[in-house]
């Protein structure tokens, strides 16, 4: 004969036993059967344990979130604030930013540029722009035909990655044809999630700058390459960061593949 299964123990035993236990050990405990979950999250018990750990929150219990959600909430912020990024080993220094135009098949701008001479914009983004108007570059036909690739290749080729593959056809910023905006999604690695704005993602940017030359042609002038998240450049040291997870790999970070 089979022995009785335990019966759960009353609520009111729960509830007291609640008292001696910490916030991580509760949430625990919630988790057991839906009879402790009644218990262990109720607002009875989260109410006072939530205004002690974080007063901010009466502000919002009012409104009538469950002080056990507003509680993990607050308490998830709290741990994301303290993780610490990777260390950072990667330099510009490092680095090689190779860019192609094409127009249709034909290859107009073929370009390696050193990481050493690649100045930030603005000094502390992920964002840089190279000067094309030396090469004279005419763009016969119209801006709907561009693709571009984009490529950050290590010193001595020792790794590389692909910031961009001719995917997708660009879109005219601001009305006119002076620039032509390319963007792809790039793959987000568990170490990196910290960069993202809003879990939007991570995506490369380049932006091809059209002029018109002294012959009233148009004319490719300039290319800029960036590293966003939602509506904002990352910054210099997060787009490092996260390209060594790629080009480094095992080497230094301990994660990742070249």
């Amino acid at each position: 004969m089979k022995p009785e299964r335990p019966k759960t123990p009353p609520w009111e035993v729960l509830l007291l036993i609640s008292h001696f236990l910490q916030p991580k050990t509760l949430a625990k405990a919630s988790c057991v059967c839906k009879s402790w979950r009644e218990v262990f999250s109720s607002d009875y018990l989260w109410r006072p344990i939530c205004l002690a750990s974080y007063p901010c929150s009466s502000h919002l219990l009012v409104s009538g979130l469950s002080p056990y959600h507003l509680f993990s909430l607050f308490f998830s912020a709290s741990k994301r604030r303290y993780n610490h990024p990777s260390p950072l080993y990667l330099s510009l220094n490092q680095l090689f930013f190779t860019v192609e135009i094409f127009h249709g098949e034909e290859t107009l701008v073929s370009v390696l540029k050193p990481g050493e001479e690649a100045v930030p914009k603005d000094g502390c983004t992920f964002r840089f722009e190279i000067d094309l108007t030396a090469d004279n570059v005419t763009l016969v036909g119209g801006t709907g035909e561009l693709t571009v690739g984009w490529m950050v290749v290590m010193k001595g080729v020792d790794g590389a990655f692909a910031m961009m593959e001719r995917e997708g056809k660009g879109r005219t910023v601001g009305g006119d044809q002076t620039k032509v905006w390319f963007n792809e999604k790039l793959p987000v690695p568990g170490c990196c999630k910290g960069l993202m704005h809003d879990g939007t993602g991570i995506e490369a940017e380049v932006v091809v700058g059209i002029g018109e030359g002294d012959n009233g042609k148009k004319m490719v002038e300039r290319v800029g390459l960036g590293l966003m998240s939602g509506c904002r450049y990352v910054t210099l040291e997060d787009g490092l960061r996260y390209l060594q997870y790629f080009l480094l790999g095992n080497e230094k970070t301990g994660t990742g593949t070249r």
